[in-house]
């Protein structure tokens, strides 16, 4: 029985092996069938199908409300803020005083100048008063006949001695007088030169007073803040006892009685406005509709939006247009645009070049545009787009030329 449960054994392991071997081929042969790759995915975009379109005669751009002429206020001086005259809001006119600083040492300053002006002209009197004693015209003439005489009276002197009618003494007596004469003309001339030596250095001290004096008024007035035209008070940068310097603006002023709208606009439209020409603007926080007329148009166009700023100034008699409100600004074409109409998110800029990616099957292909007109929220173009051809509007920033791309959702016009 030992023999036959062994043999019976030996069967069943048999059959085991058995059956390993064949799975184990059918795993070899498993292994050796090909497996098929996962399906692309395209790039999830969102389309809108081109249609042929206009766009208005009229065209409205927004912009915004700045002040002509707004300026800041610089103190002249440095020092303490000791008084301030005006507030925030507050009208004001050209040449008021809105502030001052300390200006007791530009007072002491002026008090010491006008003591040395003082000095100076009397020194400048006293020389005058001098000179005309010592060295009037009729002492210099004096002095000037005795030496003529006194020369004359030795010359004849001379003679008469020469020809044995006087003694040799007199001729020696002639002579010194002749010398005195002399000595007493070059003392009087030499007192006149000293004397207008005087007058000079004392008249130069006075105008060199005047001088010192006028810088110290000046001084003394800068301590004192003005304002330069005619406004109101937008900003306050100081208050009572800051120090204050001529680097830092005091205040901002800002003239209401005209304003400016700034708006941009593209390429095509830049032509529709010219110089000096009116156009309206609509104020909606005002309630109001004006006339304006053009008074800036860009020369370059904004890297970013490839826009031309334009400038409108408007009257603002009653200062209720204020910076920072909306403005909308109208301008009336000959004729309407017509051509291909897409949505302002459907175009890209770059490197001076508009284009669109069009969607043919599950692949877009980049297609450049020329642009004939927009407003705000559609673009007019007249070659690359075909009427009824799908173009993605959402989704481009991830796209290059055949690029493979799954639809999300196609718009309709306007949405």
């Amino acid at each position: 029985m030992d023999k036959r449960w062994i043999r019976g054994g030996g069967i069943i392991t048999v059959i085991f092996l058995t059956a390993g071997v064949l799975l184990a081929g059918c795993n070899s042969r498993e292994e050796g069938i090909p497996v098929t790759p996962p399906v692309e995915t395209g790039i999830p975009v969102v389309v809108q199908k081109a249609e042929e379109g206009t766009l208005p005669n009229e065209q409205t751009f927004m912009g915004s409300i700045a002040a002509v002429d707004t300026g800041e206020i610089y103190s002249k001086a440095s020092g303490i803020l000791t008084k301030l005259h005006v507030k925030k809001g507050e009208n004001v006119k050209q040449g008021q005083v809105i502030a001052e600083l300390d200006s007791s040492k530009q007072r002491l300053d002026v008090k010491d100048a006008q003591a040395r002006l003082s000095g100076a002209v009397a020194r400048l009197e006293q020389a005058n008063a001098s000179q005309s004693v010592t060295a009037t015209p009729s002492a210099r003439e004096l002095a000037e006949q005795s030496l003529q005489l006194a020369k004359e009276n030795v010359e004849r002197i001379k003679r008469l001695v020469e020809a044995g009618a006087l003694p040799q003494a007199q001729l020696k007596a002639a002579e010194d007088d002749w010398i005195r004469a002399q000595n007493s003309f070059r003392t009087s001339t030499i007192s006149d030169v000293k004397d207008e030596a005087g007058v000079a250095v004392s008249s130069s001290d006075v105008e060199a007073a005047k001088v010192s004096l006028e810088k110290a008024k000046r001084a003394l007035e800068d301590t004192v803040i003005t304002v330069f035209k005619d406004g109101t008070i937008s900003e306050l940068h100081a208050t009572v006892g800051d120090v204050v310097s001529t680097q830092a603006p005091v205040a901002q002023v800002v003239s209401l009685d005209q304003v400016k709208v700034t708006i941009q606009v593209p390429e095509t439209e830049r032509f529709s406005f010219a110089q000096g020409a009116k156009v309206q603007v609509s104020i909606p926080a005002a309630g109001k509709q004006v006339e304006g007329h053009v008074t800036y148009l860009g020369l370059t166009a904004s890297q970013d939006t490839r826009l031309y700023p334009v400038e409108i100034t408007i009257e603002n008699p009653a200062h209720d247009v204020l910076p920072g409100m909306r403005a909308d600004v109208s301008i009336v074409h000959t004729q309407e645009h017509k051509g291909i109409l897409l949505p302002q998110e459907a175009i890209v800029d770059e490197d001076g070049t508009s284009y669109v990616f069009l969607v043919k099957g599950d692949v877009v292909y980049k297609q450049d545009i020329e642009v004939v007109a927009k407003d705000e929220k559609f673009v007019l173009v007249d070659r690359g787009v075909a009427d009824g051809e799908l173009v993605v509007v959402s989704g481009q920033e991830k796209l290059r030329n055949q690029s493979r791309v799954t639809i999300e959702k196609t718009l309709g016009k306007g949405e």
